[in-house]
């Protein structure tokens, strides 16, 4: 697969991962507009209300994929493929402000390393749901009332997703997640407590997600904070795109 290919495999499951959050809030909702895709969970962080800009679109999907957002009442961002350079340099006309860039990478299969001996990853069900909320909530730093709105018990019901909690010393500091796309596995939710990090944990949890997925897929990928980039590269991930994120709010 080369890169062009892992690019396209990313973009899909990129948009499936976040529509998989619109479909599974109670509050949130799907849509497409043209080549558009859009998905809005209802929750107020930017990121988490989306729509795509996967390939020059019409001007008239645009305007409505936008008023759609807008309509929401909610902040949003409009994830442009960086090459995509005059919708970029549109953004203002749209009242979009672009806020950065997101760097995508993708992976083919290779060997696993060995598990650390002092973690142990548990797949999440209804037994262990409290500590996966609580290790997200020190993992991220994002306060418990958002990670329990924005993961919710279905995700445990879907059979793209995988969430895993890993336990050390009796007590959960780590979380990840896998949504799969036809042989595309999509990294997401790496999240470790800052007390035991450095230790190689979350690395650990990705290459769990990989393992756990075998046999059977093609490539992995995942967008990477600028903390974990380092990471995934020495773990092998390749930059195969970035898009523009151009941040956008309600109407007037």
């Amino acid at each position: 697969m080369n890169r062009a290919k892992q690019a396209q495999a990313h973009d899909r499951n990129f948009v499936a991962a976040i529509s998989l959050l619109a479909e599974t809030i109670p509050a949130g909702s799907t849509a497409r507009h043209g080549s558009i895709p859009i998905a809005i969970t209802g929750l107020p962080g930017a990121f988490f209300n989306a729509l795509w800009i996967l390939e020059p679109p019409e001007p008239a999907d645009l305007q409505a994929a936008l008023q759609t957002m807008r309509d929401s009442g909610l902040p949003f961002t409009m994830h442009v493929r960086s090459d995509l350079a005059d919708l970029i340099s549109e953004a203002a006309s749209h009242n979009l402000t672009e806020e950065g860039r997101l760097p995508c990478f993708a992976m083919r299969p290779g060997p696993v390393p060995a598990p650390l001996p002092d973690l142990v990853i548990e797949r999440v069900d209804s037994h262990n749901w409290t500590d996966f909320l609580a290790a997200s909530t020190r993992g991220t730093g994002t306060p418990r009332e958002m990670v329990e709105a924005l993961l919710v018990p279905g995700l445990l019901d879907d059979e793209r997703s995988r969430l895993f909690v890993g336990v050390s010393e009796g007590r959960a500091v780590a979380t990840a997640a896998s949504v799969r796309t036809d042989a595309t596995i999509g990294v997401y939710s790496v999240a470790t407590a800052p007390e035991v990090r450095g230790r190689g944990i979350g690395t650990a949890m990705t290459w769990h997600l990989l393992a756990d997925a075998d046999p059977g897929w093609d490539v992995a990928v995942l967008q990477a904070s600028a903390m974990g980039r380092p990471i995934y590269e020495r773990m092998g991930f390749s930059l195969v795109r970035e898009f523009a994120e151009l941040v956008g709010g309600p109407a007037a």
